[in-house]
Order: C-alpha cells, then structure tokens, then sequence
C-alpha cells in the first residue's frame, strides 16, 4: 500500500476515533507511531466501540483478539490495509 493510501486512512480514522470517544481523542495529528490509549486518548473500553465502528466504516471482519492488539495509529491501518486486501470477493 503506498504512502497515500496510509495517509488517507489516518485521516479517515480522524472522525473515526472521535466518534468512539464521544469526541475526547486527539486527533488534530495523527502520527503512526501514536498509542491509542495514551497518546490519542481512548479508554480501553473504547477499544470494542472501534472495532464495530471499523467495521461499519471499511467492512473488514476483526476478531476480538485483532481488536485487543491495536495498540497504534499504525496497527489499526495496517488491520484496515491487510482486511481490505485479503477480503475482496
């Protein structure tokens, strides 16, 4: 996946990690090195919210031990990379 593509799923993940937090996330900067939990600020009750909204928002399928391991910006584009390439019908 090209270096576009990471940056134009950051930025849908913007909006993305707002709504899971009910707006508490910091999300003016994005970088892929950002810890969810400590750096953007989701609680990690928050964690099983961004599953579901990852799924509603690019249609991969995410296991509860895929949601648990997101630990960074670049986890969670990798997951959303790697769903979107092996789910294609």
């Amino acid at each position: 996946m090209t270096t576009t593509a990471r940056v134009r799923v950051i930025e849908q993940l913007k909006p993305t990690f707002s709504n899971v937090s009910n707006g508490r996330a910091k999300v003016d900067q994005l970088p892929e090195d950002a810890r969810i939990i400590e750096d953007i600020g989701l609680a990690s009750l928050d964690l099983l919210e961004l599953r579901f909204e990852l799924e509603a928002v690019w249609n991969p399928t995410i296991t509860d031990e895929e949601a648990i391991s997101l630990k960074t910006v670049s986890n969670v584009v990798d997951l959303i990379i790697e769903k979107s390439m092996t789910e294609r019908p």
